[in-house]
């Protein structure tokens, strides 16, 4: 709890830091007017995007029917081996797991405009995959203990609730000063909030899952807040850096980042504090906490991820590195 009071300090004063540097009024204007609209934008550019995504993998659901019955015919026959011999229920206990154990579904969409607000929320479930069950009555358990998924399943949806709860009141507080403060209400008008939530499977194979929850909103700014879930579905158990990368693995990723940051500053686009023009300024990433943000990408590699203003200015949004062993 320390640590996570610690960092959030440390993103805080970096923020500050570097929205205290001065800009000239006459810049400072056509940025603000910039971000307003870039930031109304990002939040409808990737609703939308997510809907495309939901299209195309009804498609892919579609052609993965026509598969179906040879894949039955398959589970079928081995069933009749595991319910018909011990010997054969034995061995198959001994085989590695193959294919998923467990599918993320969207339990709760959620695409409307209501008064002050423009919801897109699509909020995940982890479900086990009903095929185990024909293991089960035959010396072989099923593999997933709902509990588990219960448990990350409920934490995600207080996630989300508390996210949309807390901007409805900060929405709610803000209009009611604004009123205060002689504000008429064809200027507000003009005012909404939008309000997202969504997720993204970073890589599912056999029991490993890494999955993305996004919560974000727009209004006087953008604000984008990420969580990460690295589980092991078998051993129903949380994943590691240190299981990822070994009992290194502060010093292998320490070293990886700050090279890949030392190649980034190359592009006079990318900044990071305490290297190139901004060394000095603000201290800047110096070694990985235990306790940092990752996933798992399609290659199975670790991803170290960053909240906004912790290793750079704010926007750099979220730094990714990619740890290569």
């Amino acid at each position: 709890m320390m640590q996570d009071i610690e960092k959030k300090d440390d993103r805080e004063m970096g923020r500050k830091t570097y929205e205290n540097i001065e800009i000239p009024a006459e810049l400072e204007n056509v940025v603000k007017s910039a971000i307003a609209s870039v930031d109304r934008e990002e939040c409808k550019k990737r609703a939308e995007e997510k809907r495309m995504s939901d299209k195309k993998n009804n498609t892919v659901v579609r052609m993965f029917k026509y598969c179906a019955c040879a894949a039955a015919a398959l589970l079928a026959a081995f069933t009749v081996g595991v319910n018909t011999s011990e010997s054969f229920a034995m061995e198959a206990h001994k085989l590695p797991v193959i294919g998923q154990l467990a599918k993320v579904l969207t339990v709760r969409s959620w695409h409307e405009a209501v008064g002050d607000y423009e919801y897109n929320v699509e909020v995940p479930e982890i479900a086990e995959e009903q095929e185990s069950s024909a293991f089960v009555g035959a010396g072989l358990e099923s593999y997933l203990n709902p509990g588990f998924t219960a448990d990350v399943n409920a934490q995600i949806e207080k996630i989300v609730d508390g996210f949309i709860e807390q901007a409805e009141a900060e929405m709610e507080a803000y209009k009611e000063s604004f009123f205060e403060n002689g504000g008429t209400k064809e200027e507000w008008n003009e005012r909404t909030m939008d309000i997202y939530a969504d997720y993204d499977v970073k890589y599912q194979q056999g029991n490993i899952l890494s999955l993305e929850l996004v919560t974000a909103k727009t209004w006087v700014n953008y604000e984008e807040a990420r969580q990460y879930y690295n589980l092991d579905l078998e051993n129903e158990s949380v994943l590691t850096l240190e299981q990822l990368l070994g009992e290194d693995y502060i010093e292998i990723a320490t070293e990886s980042i700050i090279s890949q940051i030392k190649e980034r500053i190359q592009d006079e686009t990318q900044c990071f504090f305490g290297y190139g023009d901004d060394d000095g300024m603000i201290e800047g990433f110096t070694q990985l906490s235990p306790d940092a943000m990752f996933y798992i990408n399609e290659k199975g590699n670790v991803v170290i991820v960053f909240s906004e203003y912790e290793i750079a200015p704010g926007y750099m949004g979220f730094p990714e590195f990619e740890i290569v062993k």
